[in-house]
């Protein structure tokens, strides 16, 4: 961690462009000077791999002098704790992802995805995360009964023709949503499991990017990281605003062209401003951003019982003992209280997440 007399210090776990793109913004449009952040740095790059999270976050946040930690996998950032490191749940980042999975013709149900062959971006990220925990639930295990193949250029529907990875036979099961996924089944592909459909009715969205920060922090840096959970909310508010898409696309062409990951600079989050337009304004709204900032206390309870049912946990651990969530509650209440939040659009973000319209924790 950072000195008390030094700049706060704030690092991108994931090195994924997609994950940065609310902070930068939040940057640009001056909320964390605004919000009263005036000395702090920023890392971006991803200060760890998806895997080692769940071994080492904790460590490297000391080695790098690190303060609050972006865009962390919510299981890691839980193993983290239960293993007594020093890395707390501070705020939300983003919702798990919920595609559909469609399967090779002649399966029909999720059962039928055991022995499955499919294709993920890269293990470890939130999609991948996201389809492993509803496996699990259909006593599917997802590391040794399905043969994943990594093809970076899935990564955000970025590759147009991923459907004929199911087409012709290259896959059985497609983790997929959108226009393909309507065509897959309109030429007789099965639906086998909308991950929508499955975790609305866990009655509350689950956790799969969180923001972490140091105990330090916390105790002795509060009104820094009442400061950034501010400027992060705003950021996330202005990001999936669909007036402001054109600026946004322009902002990721920007951070894109700047990355020295070779997959990093092909993929693209939206394709063109043409496509938004098609859209229904609501189901643009989000685009899995937590709008409040907050993680669900029942969620993440349910979570940590599937993690110990699943052997990733050893045993349970208190959600007190994970999430510390003053701050992020506080920073909302500010925010909604400034008119900086509109509320009618977070109780349909909230309705269209399976939660009760007035939620706060």
């Amino acid at each position: 961690m950072s000195g008390l007399d030094q700049p706060i210090v704030i690092a991108n776990s994931c090195y994924h462009v997609g994950h940065e793109r609310s902070w930068r913004v939040a940057e640009e449009q001056g909320y964390p000077e605004q919000e009263g952040l005036d000395r702090y740095v920023y890392e971006r790059g991803g200060l760890i791999t998806g895997k080692q999270e769940f071994e080492g976050l904790g460590q490297i946040m000391w080695e790098r002098g690190v303060d609050i930690a972006t865009a962390v996998d919510v299981r890691a950032a839980i193993v983290q704790r239960s293993h007594g490191a020093d890395a707390y749940i501070v705020g939300g980042w983003r919702v798990q992802l919920a595609p559909k999975l469609i399967g090779a013709k002649g399966m029909s149900r999720p059962e039928d995805l055991r022995g499955a062959r499919s294709v993920v971006r890269e293990k470890w990220d939130l999609r991948y995360i996201s389809i492993c925990g509803a496996l699990r639930k259909f006593k599917i295990d997802p590391e040794r009964e399905i043969d994943w193949i990594e093809v970076p250029t899935t990564g955000y529907t970025s590759d147009e023709s991923v459907g004929d990875l199911l087409r012709t036979g290259q896959v059985t099961m497609l983790p997929i949503d959108g226009t393909e996924a309507d065509r897959l089944m309109a030429e007789g592909y099965p639906l086998i499991l909308d991950l929508e459909a499955y975790y609305k009715g866990m009655g509350a969205w689950p956790p799969g990017k969180v923001i972490v920060a140091t105990r330090q922090t916390i105790d002795h840096r509060a009104d820094d990281l009442h400061a950034f959970l501010r400027a992060s909310v705003r950021g996330f508010w202005f990001a999936s605003d669909p007036r402001n898409h054109a600026y946004m696309y322009d902002l990721e062409t920007r951070l894109r062209g700047a990355t020295f990951n070779a997959d990093e600079r092909r993929l693209r989050l939206r394709k063109s401003e043409k496509s938004l337009e098609a859209k229904n304004a609501s189901t643009v709204i989000g685009e899995h951003f937590v709008l409040d900032g907050l993680v669900r206390r029942n969620a993440l309870s349910r979570l940590i019982e599937d993690m110990v049912e699943s052997g990733e946990l050893d045993g349970p651990i208190e959600v007190d003992d994970v999430l510390m969530d003053a701050a992020s509650i506080d920073a909302f209440e500010n925010l909604l209280g400034r008119g900086l939040i509109d509320a009618d659009v977070l109780a349909r973000w909230r309705r269209a997440n399976g939660e009760p319209a007035a939620a706060t924790r």
